[in-house]
């Protein structure tokens, strides 16, 4: 399985087994550290994105569609990995500026209900 596909499913132990202990993930927010945070971050991009479809991939980045409240977005996923084929670092990045916008404030909603739940 692949990193995008393990976000699309929501699969926590795909990306369990992908992500190094130490990944590094750069959201379009701030950088987060570890492979806890990164799973409950991903896992919740994956709740929030619909329709998440690769375009094309090339040597570690992902290319991809995916809507968000119903509009269209492009999203681009960088990963490196290290000599054992785990994660180490994400970078996640969106566009165009509304979808990245509306993304942002129901991941703030999502994260707020876990915490609270």
């Amino acid at each position: 399985m692949t990193l995008l596909e393990a976000i699309g499913e929501r699969d926590r132990d795909a990306l369990r087994e992908l992500l190094a202990p130490d990944v590094v993930f750069h959201s379009p927010v701030q950088t987060y550290r570890g492979r806890e945070p990164a799973v409950l971050l991903l896992t919740t991009i994956g709740g929030i994105l619909e329709d998440i479809e690769l375009s094309r991939e090339v040597d570690g980045i992902s290319f991809f569609q995916a809507t968000i409240e119903e509009h269209p977005m492009d999203g681009v996923l960088v990963q490196k990995s290290d000599a054992d084929g785990e994660v180490i670092e994400i970078t996640l990045m969106a566009r165009p500026l509304a979808q990245l916008q509306a993304a942002v404030a129901r991941m703030a909603r999502a994260l707020t209900e876990l915490e609270l739940g």
